[in-house]
């Protein structure tokens, strides 16, 4: 179950303590125009920058941010950085951190987005998960960056379900090549295509880590075209952004 939504965030529902906030943005109440309405997060999608820029001040503003989120190059890579050091390379699919008002941030449009905090609360990190970031295991790393796995809370937001994504034989054998447990997350449709579930593959993986502690906001991006971007519905499209940080 999931907290009922605002017009712009919908915040993650799992039991970490309070003083870390996490969610998801949704697609509405923002400048952009059509096909990237409303509140459209990326700058790499062919959206007006002014529009993008604005939009990210209108979410900043609504989730009184007290620093600017981290908007990571995301390059379908396992690279994860710190948020705790000076001069980053944004180039990466994750980011993690120690420090209040950080805030670890990542765009998705179909890609599964999770985020991780420890017990404590005094450790988060958030990573995009594509198939070619799962096969090159960023989610092993992110677990990796703690020092406990049976202790990680996860989150995991929403993204397309195994109903509207289909992928080839080559995604198929990867994932597999990956883990083999990985066959249980697909449903063959014919000789060369299969019914993908993007959100058991990362529960699969997660648990093999030693990570029980999972949440999953169970909504479709491709289902639900009011509240969320999908690429595989839409091709140009915008994005929308999940975060997670210390006050």
């Amino acid at each position: 179950m999931t907290k009922q939504p605002d017009n712009v965030w919908l915040w993650a529902d799992w039991p970490i303590p309070k003083h870390v906030r996490a969610g998801t943005s949704l697609r509405c109440t923002g400048t952009s125009l059509k096909p990237f309405n409303e509140l459209n997060l990326g700058l790499h999608v062919g959206d007006e920058t002014k529009n993008v820029l604005n939009n990210r001040k209108i979410l900043s503003h609504h989730l009184k941010l007290r620093s600017e989120p981290v908007w990571l190059d995301q390059i379908h890579s396992t690279n994860i950085i710190s948020l705790d050091v000076h001069n980053i390379d944004t180039s990466a699919d994750g980011s993690y951190t120690t420090k209040k008002n950080n805030v670890c941030t990542i765009m998705t449009a179909d890609c599964v987005p999770i985020l991780f905090c420890n017990a404590a609360g005094t450790k988060i990190a958030a990573i995009h998960a594509g198939w070619k970031g799962i096969c090159n295991g960023i989610i092993e790393k992110a677990v990796n960056l703690f020092s406990n796995p049976d202790t990680i809370y996860v989150w995991i937001g929403p993204c397309i379900s195994s109903d509207y994504y289909e992928v080839g034989r080559d995604v198929f054998e990867q994932c597999l090549n990956h883990e083999t447990r990985l066959r249980s997350a697909f449903i063959q449709r014919n000789e060369d295509h299969w019914h993908c579930d993007l959100v058991k593959i990362v529960k699969i993986i997660l648990n093999k880590s030693g990570v029980g502690l999972i949440y999953e906001c169970g909504l479709c991006t491709y289902q639900m075209d009011k509240l969320f971007y999908s690429y595989r519905r839409e091709g140009i499209t915008g994005r929308t952004a999940s975060m997670i940080w210390i006050e």
